[in-house]
């Protein structure tokens, strides 16, 4: 069976796995009903069939079972962070979150002993996983695996491998696998001072790849549909699914930019200016995703 998604427009994306897991975590006693909205809940739905797939733990998904069942999810959440790393970031919210869920369970008036103990159990398993990886992190320098990724992304946006993507698009994909790996790390773990060189540095050649893209300088205006245009290709839709995807922490008021590239379904955020400059989207990407991140 071909996965279209992680076959097509996800296949060089590392930050898939990393997300889906936490997005596991923050379903859980989530209101059940208007979580996402229809296209999301679709290409959720498709996504964990084909990432199933991929591990071989396709039981888990018939019939949605783990969504009803947060003891099922609680356990794919642990079979499959142990299949993949899923990094610092995605660790200290999996963390973070199982945290509040256990205060959640406790406060009930009769709490599910299992349950209890699993959240127990696994709020330990993913707190020291998260110290120990932090701990790791600040032992390798971090600014060389912060240069390194950097590279690497880069790299892959002038081979063409975002280029299902609009003009903007790649540049906010190239954005996400830098936050959920190790440029995102050392953004979050250095002090602010380096964190700061570091994300300026970034909207500096984030402006050059974008500019370049358009075939202008950096400062040269167009507008905001020249940038938002899609290319015409062969599985578009799922590219602009897997963009909504992984824009769906985004707000249209206090990420007008990001919600716009990737939201696609929805009209244009007010806040996402009608001229704009690859500067000016540059800068607003790395303040938007950044902050989101830290």
């Amino acid at each position: 069976m071909k996965n279209r998604l992680l076959d097509g427009p996800g296949r060089t994306l590392e930050c898939i796995h990393p997300k889906f897991i936490v997005d596991l975590v923050q379903g859980i006693d989530a209101p059940r009903q208007a979580q996402v909205v229809p296209q999301q809940q679709l290409f959720r739905e498709r996504l964990t069939q084909e990432i199933m797939a991929q591990t071989q733990l396709r039981p888990w998904a018939m019939s949605g079972m783990y969504n009803e069942n947060d003891a099922l999810r609680l356990g794919l959440v642990e079979k499959l962070s142990s299949m993949f790393d899923p990094g610092q970031l995605a660790l200290t919210r999996i963390t973070q979150r199982l945290t509040m869920l256990k205060q959640n369970v406790e406060r009930r008036a009769a709490p599910s002993v299992t349950l209890e103990k699993q959240y127990d159990d696994l709020c330990e398993h993913f707190s020291r996983r998260a110290a120990w990886k932090t701990k790791a992190l600040t032992q390798r320098g971090l600014m060389v695996q912060a240069g390194l990724h950097s590279e690497q992304i880069f790299t892959r946006w002038r081979a063409g491998q975002y280029n299902g993507w609009s003009l903007v698009g790649r540049c906010y994909v190239a954005l996400e696998e830098l936050r959920w790996g190790a440029f995102g790390d050392a953004c979050r773990l250095t002090n602010p001072e380096v964190s700061t060189l570091l994300k300026d540095n970034l909207r500096v050649m984030a402006a050059d790849f974008l500019a370049q893209g358009i075939g202008a300088s950096p400062a040269t205006r167009h507008f905001y549909h020249q940038w938002l245009s899609t290319p015409t290709s062969p599985g578009l839709m799922d590219y602009k699914d897997l963009l909504g995807w992984l824009g769906d922490w985004c707000d249209a008021d206090r990420h007008p930019v990001s919600w716009s590239v990737t939201q696609s379904w929805q009209t244009v955020a007010l806040g996402m200016p009608r001229l704009c400059s690859a500067a000016r989207l540059a800068d607003a990407l790395v303040d938007e995703i950044f902050s989101e991140g830290v």
